[in-house]
C-alpha cells in the first residue's frame, strides 16, 4: 500500500467517529451528474439544494493533502501549492481559510465517515477547475493536476494523449458488455494522426470509445471477436473503418515489452516491432510511444 493510499485509509477511519449532523440530505440521484477527473460521482449527495460530493474525491496528492484533528474533529485540507489551510467541522457553515472564515453554500455533512462538501467549493478554494453543461445536467470537476492532463489530452503530443486516453474511465450506459474470453493482453488500436477515438480489444471484447470536448470517454460499440457459444453480443452503432492506424499491444505477462504495428487503408497490419517499456513507465502508465513521422491531427482549441 503506498504512502497516499495509506493518509487516505487513515482519514476515513478517523472521520468514522463522526456522525451525520442535523442537515436533511438526500442520497444518490443529485441534480447534476458529477464527474471529478472524469470519474462519475455516484455518491454525490443533494442538500438544502445544493450538490454535495466527497471531500476525498477530490484526489490530487501533488497539490492537496487531508487530515484529521481528533480533538477538535476537525479536517484539516492544506493545500502545498497555493500555501493554504483550510479547516472543516461538521455542520459548520463556514469554512476556515487561512484564519479567515469563507461561507459555504451549504453545510458540511459526514454520511458514512466521509465528508461532503458543497461542489462549488473545489473549484473556489482547493484550486480545482468546474465545468457546467447545462443541456445534459453534468458538472465536470477536474483537480489542478486533472486539468494538466485534460490540456495535454486535448493538445499535448500523439504519445501524450494516447497514454492519458487509454486509462480514462469509460463512462457507462449500463448497456456495456462484459468480456467472455480469455487471455492476458490488450491490443489499442488508433486512427493514424488521432488521438480522441480509438478501440480497444480484450479477452475477446472489441470496444470503440470515444472521448468528448469534455475529456470523458464514451463507449459507442462493442462486438464479442470470440464466442465459445457461436453467438456473438453486438451493442451500439459500429465506427466506420479507421483506415491507415496505429496498433499498440500490451501483454501484462510481459509488462515491460509494448509491440506496436502500422495498419494500411483496408486495416490490415503490417509486422510487429517490441519497445522496452521500464519499470517506472509501467508505473506511471506510459505503455504507448511515439511513431516515428507520425504527425496529431486532432488537436482540439
Amino acid at each position: 500500500m503506498n504512502k497516499w493510499l495509506k493518509s487516505v485509509v487513515a482519514v476515513s477511519l478517523l472521520l468514522g467517529g463522526l456522525t451525520v449532523g442535523s442537515s436533511a440530505y438526500a442520497a444518490g440521484s443529485a441534480q447534476l451528474q458529477v464527474f471529478i477527473d472524469g470519474k462519475i460521482q455516484d455518491q454525490a449527495i443533494l442538500s438544502q439544494g445544493n450538490t454535495m460530493v466527497q471531500l476525498i474525491a477530490f484526489n490530487d496528492p501533488g497539490w492537496v493533502s487531508y487530515s484529521y484533528d481528533t480533538k477538535t474533529k476537525t479536517v484539516v485540507i492544506t493545500n502545498k501549492v497555493l500555501n493554504m489551510t483550510v479547516m472543516l467541522q461538521s455542520d459548520a457553515t463556514e469554512a476556515n481559510v487561512n484564519g479567515t472564515r469563507v461561507k459555504l453554500d451549504a453545510p458540511v455533512l459526514i454520511v458514512s465517515g466521509r465528508a461532503y462538501v458543497p461542489l462549488r467549493f473545489l473549484s473556489e478554494t482547493l484550486g480545482g477547475k468546474v465545468d457546467y453543461i447545462t443541456a445534459t445536467r453534468q458538472a465536470i470537476v477536474r483537480t489542478p493536476s486533472g486539468e494538466a492532463q485534460f490540456q495535454k489530452l486535448r493538445k499535448g503530443t500523439l504519445a501524450e494523449a494516447r497514454n492519458i486516453a487509454i486509462h480514462l474511465s469509460e463512462i457507462s450506459s449500463g448497456k456495456e458488455l462484459s468480456p467472455s474470453g480469455e487471455g492476458f493482453s490488450q491490443t489499442y488500436t488508433f486512427p493514424k494522426g488521432e488521438t480522441l477515438r480509438f478501440t480497444k480489444e480484450y479477452k475477446g471484447l472489441i470496444s470503440y470509445i470515444e472521448i468528448n470536448s469534455q475529456g470523458l470517454a464514451e463507449f459507442k460499440w462493442q462486438k464479442d471477436t470470440w464466442s465459445d457459444t457461436g453467438k456473438y453480443r453486438e451493442v451500439g452503432v459500429k465506427p466506420k473503418a479507421f483506415g491507415e492506424s496505429v496498433v499498440f499491444m500490451y501483454n501484462f505477462m510481459t509488462p515491460e515489452i509494448t509491440k506496436y504495428g502500422l495498419t494500411d487503408k483496408d486495416g490490415n497490419v503490417g509486422e510487429m516491432t517490441s519497445y522496452a517499456v521500464t519499470e517506472q513507465r509501467q508505473k506511471s502508465g506510459e505503455l504507448i510511444n511515439p511513431v516515428e513521422g507520425e504527425q496529431r491531427t486532432d488537436y482540439q482549441k
